[in-house]
């Protein structure tokens, strides 16, 4: 009789931890995550978490920038747009009627945002495209002028600039515009259509007492009509009608003026007119192979953007005088007087100056109205 009531009384105590172990589970187990998708990029944007529970819950957030609501068994999550390079981290605690607490972890991660390339971009007139390395976390804005067209690429963006036929140089901004800021681009369209047109021309050139004094004159450069890439100035000699070539290359954006070339003649007076240059050395040269020459300067901070086109020997030459073989560097272009068809200095052939350019620089400008 005694070992059947100790028998039954460790199946009581065995049925009693079994409860005991029940109302525990159920206890740990009353609020549940069942559900969690609170890891962001550094886009503004919105997540959930969905848990189980047998009462009511509330959630909190333990950082401000991290904000929750509940309805019903689920709390939704938002972050704002994040600029932030290291992404940083919240926790959400959600609690039930009966003091159950669980802890989710929220993350968002630190944002990329970056726009390469160069900060000015030089093409010629025709059309022409341009890839600009872009990459973005963010959504972004491009803002550019009507004749460029753009479109997201693999990448990064691709521009396009349609073909220039204004006349002109002209430049355009591109704009790129993230959450995490700005980046410009400075885009300019300039070649060998835009040189003819009006000039302002600045040098010096001797004047009362052979004192060298600065003059300025307006005169055009007409393109040539067989051959695009040489062009007139017409007006800026100061003998009526006559014109000096230049020379335009496409590929330098220099503009030159050669010695020895023939402009014309007044054969009733047995005056030749040709171009020769001179130099700091002091000497005047008809050397066709020498030139005068600038490298065009585009200022971009214009509205309108003109090309200018300062003169200046940045190489030097040797030529040989009666002293020996010099080294000098060409300062200036002149209209010179022959008295034959050739422009040599020998038997006193040589008549003198009629036009003075020294330090020549010219600007294309705005034709007046």
């Amino acid at each position: 009789m005694k070992k059947l009531n100790i028998l039954w009384m460790l199946i009581a105590c065995l049925l009693f931890a079994t409860s005991c172990s029940d109302d525990d589970e159920a206890v740990s187990t009353s609020l549940q995550v069942i559900k969690s998708d609170v890891s962001f990029m550094a886009v503004a944007a919105t997540g959930s978490i969905e848990v189980q529970s047998t009462s009511a819950v509330t959630a909190a957030s333990n950082q401000d920038w991290c904000t929750v609501s509940v309805s019903g068994n689920v709390i939704t999550v938002a972050v704002p747009t994040y600029t932030g390079l290291v992404g940083r981290h919240a926790v959400v605690e959600i609690s039930d009627a009966v003091g159950e607490k669980v802890r989710v972890p929220v993350s968002q991660a630190g944002g990329v945002w970056y726009v390469k390339g160069e900060d000015v971009y030089g093409f010629s007139d025709e059309e022409a495209t341009v890839t600009i390395p872009v990459k973005s976390d963010y959504n972004y804005t491009v803002d550019m002028p009507d004749w460029m067209t753009g479109e997201k690429v693999r990448d990064g963006y691709n521009l396009t600039l349609k073909e220039n036929t204004t006349g002109n140089a002209r430049k355009g901004i591109v704009k790129f515009v993230s959450e995490r800021g700005t980046k410009e681009i400075v885009f300019l369209q300039f070649g060998l259509n835009d040189i003819a047109g009006t000039y302002e021309a600045t040098y010096e050139t001797y004047g009362e007492n052979d004192d060298l004094v600065e003059e300025t004159t307006t005169f055009e450069l007409v393109q040539d009509e067989e051959d695009n890439k040489v062009f007139y100035a017409v007006g800026l000699s100061s003998i009526n009608g006559l014109v000096i070539p230049f020379s335009f290359n496409n590929e330098t954006y220099q503009l030159s003026v050669s010695a020895g070339r023939y402009l014309g003649a007044i054969t009733s007076r047995s005056w030749y007119f040709y171009t020769v240059l001179t130099s700091k050395a002091g000497y005047v040269h008809t050397d066709t192979k020498l030139s005068y020459s600038a490298t065009a300067v585009l200022d971009l901070d214009d509205e309108i953007v003109m090309p200018a086109f300062p003169f200046k020997d940045e190489k030097g030459f040797n030529f040989t005088a009666s002293t020996g073989t010099v080294k000098s560097y060409v300062d200036g272009l002149d209209v010179y007087v022959f008295k034959t068809e050739s422009p040599s200095f020998a038997n006193n052939n040589g008549l003198g100056y009629y036009d003075m350019f020294k330090n020549l620089s010219i600007k294309k400008i705005q034709p007046e109205e």
